[in-house]
């Protein structure tokens, strides 16, 4: 049976909620102070500078107003597989849903991490990395709330395991610091099954595909300087875009978890809430390319 014939005829049932009310909104930047502004910082921790290291220029933004109950989070940075302007439920229409080839390509770390921690790792494509600089003035836990979806849930959770990602003072495995409360990396398919709901109304990811809402700590970081890396990226394909909402980004205390490397920095995250994230087009031919929108 054609996967997409059926995807459409669920999209159209959806259509009448999917343009839900929403204050969600995105500007498109890589602009580094911008960003830097947005991920948070203070209370002893300072944002030196933020700068993107891969992906398009329209992969990255700021975001104001994920305030809809029942999934709620901070304003900060958006950072997509696609394009960053198009994860708001505004964008969610059936001509125009998240589902663009940047044409970006993965990043060695990424790749490198990948076998082993990220359920059917073949590649990594379309990978949005932001670097961000940032200086303690004293030995400090750091942490971060995030929301990660992608329309990748639930058709193709097996096989199309998009991810986010962060490494912490370096680009080596053992440096990456985001798990679930499974302690597995943040991916489409494990992750989903154990924190997920269909319930927000904010973003493009609305029901019946996938996003949740998680909080990461470091263990304790000595005072002075440090680089965090986020990156999230498509997996074995280019299309049906996944996102990451960071928010709050601070130093302070939080409760680490286990680092399945056994290496340091140790990191930590604790599951807070399960939510859900939307594709009207989740069946789409992955043969042929989604072309670009306009």
């Amino acid at each position: 049976m054609c996967r997409l014939f059926a995807a459409l005829s669920v999209a159209c049932a959806l259509l009448p909620t999917a343009a839900s009310a929403t204050t969600l909104f995105v500007s498109s930047t890589t602009n580094g102070a911008a960003l830097a502004t947005a991920l948070g910082g203070g209370g002893g921790l300072t944002i030196n500078s933020a700068s993107v290291t891969n992906g398009a220029a329209s992969q990255f933004g700021t975001y104001q107003g994920f305030t809809s109950p029942p999934v709620t989070i901070g304003d900060g940075v958006v950072l997509s597989t696609g394009r960053a302007i198009d994860t708001t439920a505004n964008s969610y229409s059936f001509l125009n849903f998240p589902s663009t080839n940047t044409g970006a390509s993965g990043t060695p770390e990424f790749d490198a991490y990948g076998p082993g921690h990220i359920a059917s790792f073949g590649d990594s494509n379309d990978v949005a990395a932001l670097m961000v600089n940032f200086t303690l003035s004293s030995a400090s836990q750091v942490g971060f709330d995030f929301i990660f979806g992608s329309v990748e849930y639930p058709t193709f959770i097996g096989t199309f395991t998009d991810s986010f990602l962060a490494f912490l003072d370096g680009t080596a495995v053992g440096s990456q610091i985001v798990f679930d409360a499974s302690n597995n990396a943040v991916q489409v398919g494990s992750t989903f099954s154990s924190a997920l709901t269909t319930a927000d109304v904010n973003s493009a990811f609305q029901n019946p595909h996938g996003l949740l809402q998680l909080q990461t700590f470091t263990n304790t970081l000595s005072a002075g300087n440090h680089t965090i890396l986020f990156e999230i990226g498509d997996v074995n394909d280019h299309i049906l875009d996944s996102a990451v909402f960071i928010s709050h980004f601070h130093a302070g205390p939080g409760n680490p978890g286990t680092n399945p490397e056994g290496t340091v920095p140790e990191p930590g995250t604790c599951a807070l809430l399960g939510v859900g994230l939307t594709c009207l087009i989740a069946g789409a031919w992955r043969q042929a390319p989604i072309p670009r929108k306009p």
